[in-house]
């Protein structure tokens, strides 16, 4: 099965999974990243707002179709109960996944999984692609390496669909 990782970091905590997921599913791993220039190069600030509101900020060219994908994983930092605007772009530009399946894992302070979830699910479902599954880690686990067991059962069930 051909599966492609979406991820967006900000600060490394979700990058450190995605690549990790990767690896243990023999991925491909393609990296949302704002486009050059975007006014969120000036901080965090317009970002999290624009996230706050549920909007889209430019990104760099990046894989959006899924023609020849199997399955497609969003990895993504939860702000504020809220997905960034960079992941949101992607999702908007998804193309070529009517049928194909999707799992979501995100990344956290504390809390808020639930929200940001609901809104990729949202997003994907809308584009006819099917929600399999779900799993959160939280930022101090990632630091410790505690989050390790959480992404192995979560591969493990993208394995067996």
């Amino acid at each position: 099965m051909k599966i492609r990782i979406a991820y967006f970091s900000w600060k490394g905590h979700t990058e450190k999974i995605a690549n990790d997921l990767a690896k243990m599913l023999d991925a491909e791993l393609v990296r949302i990243e704002p486009a050059a220039g975007a006014p969120e190069g000036f901080g965090i600030a317009v970002a999290g707002m624009k996230a706050a509101f549920g909007l889209s900020s430019p990104i760099k060219p990046v894989k959006t179709d899924l023609a020849g994908t199997d399955a497609l994983v969003i990895a993504t930092p939860v702000w504020s109960h809220k997905i960034p605007p960079y992941v949101n772009a992607y999702l908007a530009a998804v193309s070529g996944g009517e049928g194909k399946p999707f799992n979501v894992i995100t990344e956290m302070g504390g809390s808020g999984a639930e929200s940001a979830l609901a809104a990729v699910k949202k997003r994907l479902e809308n584009k006819g692609m099917r929600f399999v599954s779900s799993a959160a880690t939280v930022e101090r686990d990632v630091e410790s390496g505690a989050y390790k067991a959480t992404v192995e059962a979560f591969a493990e069930g993208i394995r067996k669909g």
